[in-house]
């Protein structure tokens, strides 16, 4: 109990020590009473999940806490909800079917946010009867219909009925809700730049905290892990690469840790005009920075050069731009080839580093598997797939069959179909968002920016999906990501068509 207290302690140092920068940093976007709210709001979180003794006994003094503390407006539901996630670890438990069935559903932190924060918004949604804000009124909503609708029926393939009814309720909870209650909730360019800020404030609190965990070799919330949920011993594996602990905080692989951060630095992109604090606002890049590599995750170093790049493109000066990255590259470059940290560094790379090589050659013979068991039932794929001789080739030394691309996860399980309505999410964001900002560029600069972060993190989180699969917090994110891009859709078309969404 000493070492829980402990990590208490430190975590609410270090969360309290973020939303105190925030204040000296002035984001025109947030007011001081939103910000004592949202600090007032974490650290009970925190301090809930550490004291109580189990999961049940956390998941029912939250939902008291949710009744009575937590704001009625959509908006401020959804701040919230952004706030929270992912500040805990995710820790999946059974909920008991009580002799009527074995178990009702599997129960994790992220879909508990969901019921209770939510659910409750979603039906507050749907009373106001929005003719704009209604369901097929924004471009992707055909195809995230279409998605969750596909798989929920394909997973009634499985041994039961109620397994099927079981993942139907997951999909809406989990994938359908953040959507549509995000979605809908971000009506004018100020809600969009709240609900943003209150995100890069919680990749703030995880950028820290992985630095931490780096330089003090220590992996803080295993401890809550332990005491919560009994079934699991940790958060994560104490994995060293490269000489270094690879910080993974609430997440359960340093690469969805290294992938929110990711996101966070394309939102800094967008917001760094609001922040009034010149000189101290430029710690939040170095911080953000710093953070990703404490992760030793390859995936979201690719994806972060990924999304400078594609914000580049999508703006002016694009020449002037990519000269000034080169050049920085050109002068680092000597720090790292002549320095030992340097030299560790380089070998940690994708591809030319030395370091874990057997990762890159594991991950082209699982694409080379995969393709062999996706011939077999191409259009809506198996539940069985994992007991494939080609993947049970592909079990690794814990016991597991590591499915590290998203792309191939969903293909295996709901074939083509499942795909291509997956991707089409993807690529209906992305081309109404590039053609809206073809538009926007002389009318709303800040819509513009607004549009070109957007679409270089999508980019960015597309390609880091194709290094992982969509385990722990992942899905969950890119889901409040597809929320954000329809709704910044939403209000990009009224500016354009010359209503007022201030």
């Amino acid at each position: 109990m000493i070492i829980v207290i402990k990590s208490l302690f430190y975590i609410l140092l270090m969360g309290g020590f973020v939303f105190w920068f925030v204040n000296l940093l002035r984001v025109e976007c947030v007011s001081k009473k939103e910000l004592s709210t949202w600090r007032s709001i974490w650290m009970l979180n925190q301090m809930l999940a550490f004291i109580l003794p189990s999961i049940w006994f956390y998941y029912g003094a939250f939902a008291l806490a949710s009744f009575f503390l937590l704001p009625k407006r959509a908006l401020s539901r959804v701040c919230i909800y952004i706030l929270l996630l992912g500040s805990l670890p995710i820790m999946p438990t059974i909920v008991p079917g009580f002799g009527i069935v074995n178990y009702l559903f599997k129960l994790d932190y992220a879909l508990w946010l969901a019921i209770l924060i939510l659910f409750p918004t979603f039906f507050d949604l749907i009373k106001t009867n929005d003719k704009g804000r209604r369901l097929f009124k924004l471009p992707a909503d055909k195809f995230v219909v279409l998605f969750i609708v596909v798989i929920s029926l394909l997973d009634f393939r499985g041994d039961t009925f109620t397994n099927g009814a079981r993942f139907m309720f997951l999909h809406f909870i989990g994938l359908f809700l953040p959507y549509y209650v995000i979605s809908r909730s971000i009506a004018t360019k100020a809600a969009m730049n709240k609900i943003l800020s209150v995100f890069l404030i919680s990749v703030g609190i995880f950028a820290l905290i992985a630095v931490f965990e780096t330089v003090k070799n220590w992996h803080i919330y295993n401890h809550l892990v332990q005491q919560l949920v009994s079934s699991f011993s940790k958060v994560t594996t104490s994995e060293v690469r490269g000489g270094m602990l690879r910080a993974s905080v609430t997440f359960m692989s340093p690469i969805v840790l290294g992938f929110v951060l990711t996101i966070g630095w394309g939102v800094y992109l967008y917001l760094s005009p609001f922040i009034g604090n010149d000189k101290l606002k430029k710690t939040i890049p170095m911080l953000l920075v710093v953070a990703l590599i404490c992760t030793v995750s390859r995936g979201p170093w690719v994806g972060f050069i990924f999304l400078i790049i594609v914000y580049i493109w999508s703006g002016p000066r694009k020449f002037r731009a990519y000269t000034k990255l080169m050049l920085g590259f050109i002068a680092l470059l000597p720090v790292l080839l002549m320095s030992s940290y340097g030299q560790n560094f380089v070998d940690l790379l994708p591809f030319i580093g030395s370091i874990r090589e057997e990762t890159v050659s594991y991950r082209v013979r699982l694409f080379e598997m995969a393709t062999i068991v996706v011939e077999r039932n191409p259009l809506f794929g198996s539940t069985t797939f994992l007991d494939t001789p080609e993947m049970q080739s592909m079990m690794q030394g814990e016991g597991i069959i590591d499915i590290v691309n998203t792309y191939l996860q969903v293909v295996l399980q709901y074939g083509w179909v499942g795909l291509i309505l997956f991707i089409a999410i993807f690529i209906s964001l992305l081309i109404n968002i590039y053609r809206l900002n073809k538009r926007l560029y002389k009318k709303d600069e800040q819509l513009f920016r607004l549009g070109r972060s957007l679409f270089a993190i999508l980019s960015a989180v597309a390609l880091i999906i194709y290094t992982v699969s969509s385990v722990d917090y992942l899905p969950y994110y890119y889901w409040v990501l597809f929320g954000l891009s329809s709704s910044y859709i939403g209000i990009s078309r009224e500016v354009i068509n010359d209503k007022p969404v201030e």
